[in-house]
């Protein structure tokens, strides 16, 4: 099945990729267990998860959890604070610092106690002193550099590298041309750049209200079951990433089908600025009206029409279609 390709930020420098790991990929097509396969978990929003909203970092806790009751050996590295809009940015500091969040929810403080990494669970922040409240964080892509390249060889071991990124869940939705603009996506783009699998995963049909526990635990629920599929360990040799996007869902309610989609290329909504007359301009977000229409096939329809949206995303930006 063909797959339109969406071209995302490109790294500042080419990075030299390392082999995937031979293990990831299940032979004759068999379903791929996730039983000690080690897993680097990264998001956008945080790794703190304090607020009540929860859109600074549970989702990332909700995937950790089913992550590990799969089997998986699961590492986090992410952003000390909150990083949405970073794309594939840098922040360029020189020295960086890790550190456990504040707190992580009592709820999902034993995960992954008993695998070989105990649980691993990091922020990166800017400093060369530990990491205080009030620490500038990292990038995404930041995180998984600082993540793949020292913490987990340091800490864990794993100098031959992980066997898979995931990042996220975010809270809200990366489908469309919004997905140039996501640290989520910026993140996955630094694992492929790597040669480790990546897979990035967004819960909600609006980016407000926030996601539910339901609708993330429904997200993480489609990535271990996608996670199965050979399939999807193969997309890196053609430097390709899984963006998913699961629709808001009911608690209770029968898991939402998957529909494997393009990205689409409609806006709902852009940034602009008004002129306040001294000088400065005021940030303001306006949906797109009337409301866009959705292409048949592409991400935010299949979204929009509660399906779970599965899109292969091209980290190449070279262009190959007609005229070249």
């Amino acid at each position: 099945m063909r797959f339109r390709a969406l071209r995302v930020a490109a790294a500042a420098a080419v990075v030299a990729a390392t082999a995937v790991p031979a293990q990831a990929v299940a032979r004759d097509g068999q379903p791929v267990s996730l039983v000690g396969k080690k897993v680097v978990l990264v998001n956008d929003d945080s790794v703190q998860a304090a607020k009540p909203t929860g859109t600074d970092g549970r989702g990332l806790y909700v995937l950790r959890q089913a992550l590990c009751r799969a089997g998986a050996d699961v590492a986090v590295v992410g952003p000390w604070a909150q990083q949405s809009g970073r794309s594939r940015a840098v922040s360029g500091a020189f020295q960086v610092a890790t550190a456990p969040p504040t707190a992580v929810p009592a709820e999902f403080a034993a995960d992954c106690a008993n695998a070989p990494g105990h649980g691993l669970v990091l922020g990166a922040c800017q400093s060369s002193t530990p990491c205080a409240a009030d620490s500038p964080s990292v990038t995404p892509a930041d995180a998984v550099d600082i993540a793949l390249t020292a913490v987990l060889p340091q800490r864990l071991g794993w100098s031959n590298g992980p066997d898979l990124v995931v990042s996220g869940i975010n809270s809200g939705p990366n489908t469309d041309f919004a997905i140039n603009g996501s640290g989520t996506i910026g993140a996955a783009t630094v694992a492929i750049e790597r040669g480790v699998p990546a897979v990035a995963v967004s819960a909600g049909t609006r980016v407000t209200p926030p996601p539910t526990d339901a609708t993330y635990a429904a997200a993480a629920d489609v990535v271990v079951r996608l996670l199965a599929q050979p399939r999807l360990w193969t997309f890196v040799r053609d430097m390709v990433l899984v963006n998913v996007n699961q629709p808001d869902v009911q608690p209770g309610s029968a898991p939402s089908p998957v529909r494997w989609t393009s990205v689409g290329r409609v806006s709902q909504g852009a940034v602009t600025y008004t002129a306040t007359g001294d000088g400065t301009y005021q940030l303001s977000y306006r949906a797109v009206t009337p409301p866009p229409v959705f292409e048949a096939g592409s991400d935010t329809k299949a979204l929009f029409d509660g399906f779970v949206s599965v899109s292969a995303v091209t980290v190449n930006r070279t262009y190959s279609g007609p005229g070249r």
